[in-house]
């Protein structure tokens, strides 16, 4: 398991594991891999996904397979809602919800407020 940049170059991997199995004829075989996000974010940008490669291989045969999956993690959304009518010159007061859902506080964060009529974006520290 590793970070995949979003350059599409990978990271060194901060997780390995190695199974040994023996399947049945006609039967398959279920392996689970939990990992908290105390272990993969930290290593992992803005804009990264986290690549899984799976390679197994067959003693007997000398078959090799192997899969790779790559998991885009989702952002949090902001919601907002405007709580006045908007007049033409007026401000307008909007309320923005955010939900963190780490298990750690957030801190340090900026939220930037853009649109039709403002200079430039308006930074509010949170």
């Amino acid at each position: 398991l590793c970070a995949l940049r979003y350059t599409g170059v990978a990271a060194a991997p901060f997780r390995q594991e190695q199974h040994r199995r023996a399947v049945p004829p006609g039967q398959e075989e279920t392996v689970r891999m939990t990992v908290a996000y105390a272990e993969y974010g930290p290593h992992l940008g803005d804009q990264d996904t986290l690549k899984l490669t799976v390679a197994g291989a067959v003693e007997e045969t000398g078959q090799v397979v192997a899969k790779e999956l790559r998991v885009r993690l989702h952002t949090p959304e902001l919601t907002l809602t405007l709580l006045a009518p908007a007049v033409v010159g007026e401000e307008a007061p909007v309320q923005v919800v955010f939900q963190n859902p780490l298990p750690q506080p957030l801190s340090g964060a900026t939220l930037r407020m853009e649109g039709a009529g403002l200079s430039c974006p308006k930074p509010f520290p949170m």
